[in-house]
């Protein structure tokens, strides 16, 4: 959040727009969305099939899907950060595949040629959008895990936090954007982000992964968002990692939580702690 923080004070500094103008340019710095289409088969070795999702105010957005096999119920929905795009998530997404699971990239409106602006209460029903989406590919018994990166992270749990899932797994996701934000900068937000009080809603497991080294959220807001999460809750904490996931390592974390959720096992995850690490739960 530390690039945000940065980017929002040079524009109050700079800024002598209108209070609606403001709202606009503010969500500019805070999404770094880009409007730019996506080429998914430059971001995978496997290219996922196009995935088109209609919202409930009538846009049209492009996500992707990799089916898994055909009795196997488990959806997972990867969304992705700030200043990201779906042809990343791809990328991110595709070390989740090959083990049975139905795999859903997720895209905002406003991102990698989607139509439409994002804010928060958008991207959350865009979101929602997805998994009911994913219900229609794979069948209302789906059981559906939100897996988000960053403001990705923020995205899954506040969804969680209002439709029913069967696991959310967050890497490398703030607290509470609004206190983060510095100079007097968090009154004039549009978009607050409250993640602390998303994770307190929601009613599926939660596992958290976080990196010591991560530069943007520090492991203090890691650390506040695991003290509000309900139970059960596991937090991974990665000695020397930093905020972008590396998906070779944490892919299989990943799918062996979603099975440990099937199982009623999260108590006994991960079967198999990498050298370093360490693991709170409650």
């Amino acid at each position: 959040m530390r690039g945000i923080r940065q980017a929002l004070t040079i524009w109050m500094i700079a800024s002598s727009l209108t209070l609606t103008g403001c709202a606009a340019a503010v969500r500019d710095q805070i999404y770094k969305a880009s409007a730019a289409p996506i080429d998914v088969a430059q971001w995978t070795r496997s290219a996922p099939q196009p995935l088109s999702v209609r919202t409930t105010d009538g846009l049209t957005l492009t996500g992707y899907y990799w089916p898994g096999e055909p009795m196997d119920r488990d959806v997972i929905l990867f969304f992705h950060g700030r200043g990201s795009n779906q042809g990343v998530a791809a990328r991110y997404a595709e070390h989740l595949t090959g083990r049975g699971d139905h795999v859903i990239v997720v895209s905002y409106r406003g991102f990698g040629g989607n139509p439409g602006s994002p804010t928060q209460a958008r991207l959350v029903d865009d979101g929602r959008s997805f998994i009911a989406a994913a219900r229609n590919l794979v069948g209302t018994n789906a059981r559906i895990f939100l897996v988000g990166h960053s403001l990705g992270g923020a995205v899954a749990l506040h969804v969680a936090a209002t439709t029913p899932v069967a696991g959310v797994i967050t890497l490398s996701t703030f607290d509470k954007f609004a206190e983060s934000a510095t100079g007097g900068i968090s009154a004039i937000l549009p978009d607050k982000w409250n993640n602390v009080d998303a994770a307190s809603k929601i009613r599926a497991p939660f596992v958290m992964i976080h990196g010591t080294a991560d530069d943007r959220v520090d492991m203090d807001q890691a650390g506040a968002l695991f003290a509000a999460a309900g139970r059960p809750t596991d937090w991974l904490i990665a000695p020397g990692a930093g905020h972008n996931p590396d998906m070779a390592k944490l892919g299989p974390l990943v799918s062996e939580a979603v099975e440990a959720v099937d199982a009623d096992a999260l108590d006994a995850y991960p079967a198999a702690l990498p050298d370093g690490w360490d693991v709170r739960r409650k």
